[in-house]
């Protein structure tokens, strides 16, 4: 089994400390969020870019993917979005990452909360631009299982109509829970275009009104995790399962006891104790 984290809670850290710590951690990849605050964006300069993958190839670690904030709503903004796509998916190719992670939609965490209506040609259009773009490059486009394409049976659909050979999916495990989806479901409709996985666990709201769910460690929610590992498994899944921590926006974990220093070993051994378990 494969473990890697986002970097996403490691903002104003140096990529040698986001380094330190998954090699102490016994990480086997990292996915890069993009953006000056974590060290790593398509401002750098190429001899950055060189040094970053020379620093990262003698940690024995893999850059699995970069998590850009790119995401298309089919609405005029969209033309902004592509562009700094383009500049992602070169610093991907430079870092050698596999994929460039994009969302799709609109977030919102309220059921009374109303956002625009989804123009979902228009949406198909600019994931296929997109995947054009990546494919220059020689990457992949990740969409998140997130916003109105939470699900598999949403994003189904929109990969069949895209019908492009580097588009794949980031199965984020709650998303689709939240939307009322039994993994067994998200699996089944996303099976081989799932390109990597983000793990966290949670529990619902009080507020019948909240879309998403209150974030936990690992283990300590209601999602499925063992369950969702070796169903996982048995599709043939092969990639990564890639902590998401998510202090920079998540309350409940901005607390003492939730920082990536006790998370992150937690995390790996309770993954390995995953992988060694005979009722797997």
């Amino acid at each position: 089994m494969k473990t890697a984290f986002s970097t996403l809670p490691c903002e104003g850290w140096s990529l040698d400390d986001m380094i330190g710590i998954a090699k102490s951690c016994g990480f086997h990849g990292m996915e890069l969020r993009e953006g000056a605050n974590w060290g790593i964006s398509a401002d750098m300069s190429a001899s950055a870019r060189q040094t970053a993958l020379h620093k990262l190839e003698a940690a024995g670690l893999r850059i699995t993917n970069i998590g850009s904030n790119v995401c298309f709503t089919g609405n005029e903004g969209d033309a902004a979005q592509l562009t700094h796509f383009m500049g992602v998916a070169a610093l991907a190719r430079d870092l050698q990452a596999d994929g460039v992670r994009i969302f799709l939609g609109y977030f919102n965490e309220r059921k009374d909360s109303p956002v625009p209506a989804i123009d979902y040609p228009a949406i198909v259009s600019r994931v296929q631009e997109a995947c054009d773009v990546a494919a220059i490059y020689g990457v992949q486009v990740w969409i998140e299982t997130h916003n109105e394409f939470a699900t598999g049976r949403s994003l189904r659909q929109l990969l069949d109509d895209v019908n492009r050979p580097n588009c794949a999916v980031i199965y984020d495990i709650i998303h689709p829970l939240e939307e009322g989806e039994p993994p067994e479901e998200t699996i089944a409709l996303l099976g081989p275009q799932l390109a990597h996985v983000h793990m966290k666990d949670g529990v619902p709201f009080d507020d019948p009104m909240a879309l998403s769910w209150k974030y936990t460690k690992l283990g300590e929610g209601q999602v499925p995790i063992m369950a969702i590992v070796k169903l996982l498994e048995q599709s043939g899944y092969c990639g990564y399962y890639s902590l998401e921590w998510e202090t920079k926006w998540r309350k409940e974990l901005q607390v003492p006891g939730m920082e990536p220093e006790t998370v992150f070993p937690d995390y790996v051994a309770l993954m390995k104790s995953a992988s060694q378990s005979p009722n797997k």
